[in-house]
């Protein structure tokens, strides 16, 4: 099923009107525009939106946006229309919603089951007391109670009914079910929906709903507990603006690269700090990307490439700080080593990511995990415990704390240990790939 119906006019299963949110923005996003993204990147194609006759803006505003790549009609709310004699997506306009939860509807498995007469309503939860069953079919309760998200799967011919009429989504749910004609899908546990409504309070409320799950998919404890305290409230902002996350990866990479000038110039703790700043806010490019719906592979890549130039400065700065202290080639030789397995690494996972993923992003490098061998080492099964602590958000504040404590030293003591085993990683890495790749041709 790759056909949806959106109604932006009339009243929707909440009953609140609908014709607001065709006008109403949330981070910066028209709400008709953001729920076409997402019921794209739930696999629909093809959209008719049922709005005031005529809407010639909501056109202009729906061509003009290049995310949106589906074909498009706007049909007149209570005129009549001709329809698939299939099943098709019904969305109210003012729903927002995730595109896990809308492809948990397209993609069930009870599609297959429903008759002509069926609807397959989209819902929060079914055990609620308020909630009446009848095998798989809805007695009463969800509408009332409010569990009902306002998408839900029907039959072509039968929605030509709702179309002409001019009957609220409220009106003709209440009567299939009424006439026994509704089943259910309950969406997935963490899942967020909202109904907007008019004025800024909803406005509001819809926009702490979207930041607050995307600061669950932030990887790592620090990451999510500790650094995006700070990120949110500063993504908050940042989406205001008309930055897009690309200059707002490079602002963050200017910071960054502050932290080699201190460290190579005895500043140590401010050159940690620099690189710790610079780590809290690298979470805010992809914030305002996902809550604006402007993920791409290319942004993904803007930001790997340019954090490896904030982690490139603090090699280098630390290397050139510690040899200015201490006037021995021990800081050199540690520094050109690290420096050497970083540069390997860039140049080894950047081929990973590109010829064995569909990411620009660092994270999915240990993907690279299901080539490992049956049997691992010791040392790859030591390594992998210690995996944690490489990931920037750790290591980031490991220095600063170190910095604190020991200074240089232990700064590049910690430093030169952790490539040590990276460089024994890659190698095993490499090896592992090498073999999958082998044992495949012979195949």
């Amino acid at each position: 099923m790759d056909q949806a119906i959106i109604f932006a006019h009339g009243k929707g299963i909440d009953e609140v009107e609908l014709d607001h949110s065709t006008k109403t923005k949330l981070v910066g996003v028209n709400q008709l525009v953001r729920l076409i993204i997402v019921a794209q990147r739930a696999g629909i194609r093809k959209f008719i939106i049922i709005s005031d006759s005529g809407d010639n803006k909501l056109i202009k505003n729906l061509c003009s946006d290049r995310r949106i790549n589906s074909e498009i009609e706007i049909h007149p709310y209570g005129n009549p229309i001709e329809l698939d004699p299939n099943n098709y997506l019904v969305l109210q306009s003012n729903l927002v919603i995730t595109p896990q939860n809308l492809y948990t509807l397209i993609d069930s498995s009870e599609i297959n089951s429903i008759n002509e007469s069926d609807n397959l309503l989209l819902v929060d939860r079914s055990d609620d007391k308020c909630v009446k069953l009848n095998g798989d079919h809805i007695e009463e309760g969800f509408i009332e109670c409010g569990k009902a998200l306002g998408a839900f799967v029907g039959y072509g011919k039968n929605l030509e009914k709702l179309i002409d009429s001019s009957v609220c989504i409220n009106s003709y749910i209440k009567d299939s079910i009424d006439s026994g004609q509704v089943r259910f899908v309950t969406i997935p546990e963490g899942g967020y929906w909202y109904h907007l409504k008019a004025g800024n309070e909803s406005v509001k409320t819809a926009e702490e709903i979207l930041f607050s799950n995307v600061g669950k998919t932030a990887t790592g404890w620090i990451s999510r507990n500790i650094n995006s305290k700070f990120s949110l409230p500063t993504s908050s902002i940042l989406v205001r603006t008309s930055l897009t996350p690309n200059m707002i990866s490079v602002l963050i990479n200017i910071i960054g690269l502050l932290s080699g000038p201190f460290l190579a110039f005895g500043h140590p703790v401010l050159g940690a700090l620099f690189m710790h700043l610079a780590t809290i806010l690298d979470r805010c490019d992809g914030e305002v990307a996902r809550v604006k719906l402007m993920e791409t592979k290319k942004g993904q890549w803007v930001d790997t490439i340019s954090d490896q130039f904030t982690v490139f400065s603090f090699f280098v700065g630390l290397t050139i700080g510690y040899y200015r202290l201490t006037d021995s080639v021990v800081p050199i030789v540690l520094g050109v080593f690290n420096l050497s397995v970083f540069i390997f690494f860039l140049i080894w996972s950047f081929y990973y990511l590109k010829n064995y993923t569909s990411s620009g992003s660092l994270v999915s490098y240990f993907t690279v995990d299901k080539y490992d061998s049956e049997k691992s080492s010791l040392v790859r099964r030591f390594i992998l415990f210690l995996r944690p602590m490489s990931r920037r958000n750790f290591y980031s504040l490991g220095f600063l704390v170190v910095s604190i404590i020991g200074g240089y030293p232990w700064m590049l003591g910690f430093l030169s240990f952790a490539m040590l085993l990276f460089l024994i990683h890659l190698i095993e890495d490499i090896i592992n790939i090498s073999k999958f790749r082998n044992n495949k041709n012979k195949v």
